[in-house]
């Protein structure tokens, strides 16, 4: 016995020096670049005239030191396409939009700030289709959270209850909440959206919901005074006026166990959270990506990517799934959990996958573009009849970055979509942009970026996610309907996205203007 118990402390021993020499070598990798790791230069990483909280710009490659002395490799910032939610025009006066619950807006990097340690970066693989408040707050025993404003003239509209990991835990839809008595809820099919009585409130109570579940209510699913987070999210507001759609910020006032009613900064006070207005920390730790990376079974330079002709998207269902998937696939689940994560909405269902540089400089996504309500130019017809509320397809860097590099929304996609109601979307650096992939040309394209946003990390990593948000109950083909891993094409039919891999520029120009489409649909998968 002592002999066994000798020889485990001598393994558990070995086990913590290898340990530590392991993050110690993982963390030497990120205090500065890597000269080696041959990067594109870009002359724009922000938008407009530059950061508009006048944060230092990295170098042509991206690299910046943060505040709290953290490397990192900043995204490229696209030109900017018609009907843009974030625009050079817009940024500054969205970031003037705060108060003291609402923290201010959080989009993409580069939108509004390049320091990374910044509250105003966003690093949970943002849509810049919308425009994001994260809030924390506390609730005081027997207290209540009033919110109260006028719903918005924009797309979509949400809020989600969070937990510390990122995970949602209750939401509220647009559509769900109940006017005030004398108001309607333009969001409502048969409602015109320019309706001018729009007034509405909710209550945000501790703990879980009772049955049958009173409207208009939020809770915490927590014990009272615990910090919970929440997300007010924005999609497409009309004309892109501005984040919030045209309207205030939302007012907040606490009522307490005894009647006591707060408002204003008192009410402020009495919710606050050491995490409001602060930055979220990464969801998966910077040592572990790169140890995780460099396992002696994975691919480091093609982390999760596959070098074929035609590849579909999967479902998403937590973060558990997806470093599983990418690093121990022995391990993964043959049925996943719906937990979410990266902080998701609960309103939304995700697809994605991942490419490389190295198989391919130009890729092309298709799939048959599910019918969305239109309003960027200000429609007033509320429609009864759509499949899902909301579409967007999205560029990125690694679990740990999260960064977002370009992003396209269903009525920028609409455009390319032919006589089957498919679209076709090319993703490339700008570099290799092939001349054809063009609006006038029948296709949509998005910026592949400059990698997994990593010091000395890839620079030909790259994340895809499809979003799927509010589903009509009608409608059975959207990621909702995947209820376990490897049945997406069962489930969603034609409207399942497939990435082809055109390898080089010249040969999608080959395809002609308008591009010839029947050549690329032949490459799917019969």
């Amino acid at each position: 016995m002592k002999n066994f118990l000798k020889f485990s402390g001598v393994i558990l021993t070995l086990l913590i020096v290898l340990l530590v020499v392991a993050l110690m070598w993982a963390t030497s990798r990120l205090a500065k670049d890597d000269p080696a790791v041959i990067r594109p230069s870009y002359k724009n990483y922000e938008m407009g005239k530059g950061a508009a909280d006048g944060s230092l710009k990295p170098n042509a490659v991206g690299y910046i030191v943060d505040s709290a002395g953290r490397g990192r490799i900043m995204p490229p910032m696209p030109a900017e396409k018609p009907m843009d939610i974030h625009t050079s025009a817009n940024q500054e006066h969205n970031m003037s939009l705060r108060s003291c619950f609402w923290p201010g807006p959080r989009a993409r990097n580069g939108v509004f700030t390049n320091d990374a340690n910044s509250f105003s970066l966003e690093n949970q693989f943002p849509d810049t289709g919308t425009t994001y408040i994260p809030t924390a707050l506390k609730l005081p025993e027997g207290a209540k959270l009033i919110v109260q404003g006028d719903f918005p003239y924009m797309r979509h509209w949400n809020f989600n209850i969070y937990n510390s990991r990122g995970e949602p835990l209750d939401s509220l839809n647009d559509i769900d909440i109940q006017p005030d008595e004398g108001s309607k809820n333009p969001f409502r099919p048969g409602v015109r959206r320019d309706t001018k009585n729009r007034k509405y409130t909710f209550t945000i109570l501790n703990g879980k919901p009772p049955l049958p579940r009173p409207a208009n209510t939020l809770y915490t699913h927590a014990d009272a005074g615990s910090e919970v987070f929440m997300w007010m999210r924005n999609y497409v507001p009309d004309q892109s006026i501005n984040y919030l759609g045209g309207v205030a910020l939302p007012r907040v006032s606490m009522v307490l166990a005894d009647g006591k009613k707060l408002e204003g900064d008192a009410a402020c006070q009495a919710s606050n959270s050491p995490m409001r207005g602060k930055q979220l920390p990464s969801s998966v730790d910077e040592r572990a990506w790169v140890l995780l990376t460099h396992l002696p079974w994975v691919d480091t330079n093609n982390v999760g990517a596959k070098d074929v002709e035609a590849r579909p998207l999967q479902a998403f269902f937590s973060r558990r799934q997806v470093v599983t998937d990418l690093f121990f696939p022995l391990f993964s689940a043959r049925q996943s959990k719906l937990v979410g994560g990266w902080w998701s909405n609960k309103a939304t269902r995700y697809g994605y996958t991942y490419l490389s540089r190295n198989y391919g400089r130009v890729y092309l996504m298709t799939a048959k573009l599910p019918r969305t309500p239109k309003n960027w130019h200000g429609e007033n017809d509320n429609p009864e009849i759509y499949d899902m509320r909301y579409t967007s397809v999205c560029t990125g860097g690694s679990l740990t970055a999260a960064s977002t590099t370009d992003c396209i929304y269903d009525e920028q996609l609409a455009a390319s979509t032919d006589g089957s109601g498919r679209y076709a979307l090319v993703i490339s650096r700008q570099e290799d942009r092939p001349v054809n992939a063009t609006t006038s040309c029948g296709v949509a394209w998005i910026d592949m970026g400059n990698g997994d946003g990593m010091v000395s990390g890839s620079p030909n990593f790259v994340s895809l996610i499809n979003r799927h948000t509010q589903v009509h109950a009608n409608f059975k083909h959207s990621w909702f309907s995947v209820t376990q891993p490897g049945h997406e094409k069962e489930a969603m039919g034609d409207y399942l996205p497939y990435v082809l891999n055109l390898k080089e520029k010249s040969r999608f120009e080959a395809l002609g203007c308008p591009v010839n489409k029947s050549k690329l649909w032949a490459m799917l998968p019969k």
